[in-house]
């Protein structure tokens, strides 16, 4: 599949794991490991789906997410990724209220959440 996915994550590992697993179902990935890249990317690239990180060593995952709706080609979905904040957290939920994030994956997470959230996100028209 030609649908571009961002991947922004500072943990190296979990950046590989991720790319690994989307790349085995056919998709095209990019990574980025701090909020800065990310940017550079998100106003360089057209991606559909970014799995964003909630705390960066740079900035502010959200504030990532803000910044995307501006700079972006198109507008991606955007994936809050956090094993700090958890679903029903006041952070998360006015992220979701205010369209800045699409939806929400709390870490450690299964291959299999992570491909349901990414095929269900694709399956809607923004």
């Amino acid at each position: 599949m030609n649908v571009p996915i961002l991947i922004v994550d500072d943990e190296p590992d979990m950046c590989w794991a991720i790319a690994h697993l989307l790349k085995s179902q056919g998709f095209n990935v990019i990574t980025a490991s701090n909020g800065a890249d990310a940017c550079f990317k998100l106003a360089n690239g057209d991606f559909s789906v970014v799995f964003l990180d909630a705390k960066l060593p740079d900035m502010d995952g959200l504030e990532v997410a803000r910044r995307a709706i501006t700079m972006a080609t198109g507008r991606p979905s955007i994936v809050l990724v956090s094993g700090y904040h958890y679903q029903d957290d006041p952070v998360v939920h006015d992220a979701l209220t205010e369209g800045i994030i699409c939806t929400f994956l709390a870490k450690p997470f299964t291959n299999e959440a992570l491909l349901k959230t990414l095929y269900s996100l694709l399956s809607t028209d923004r």
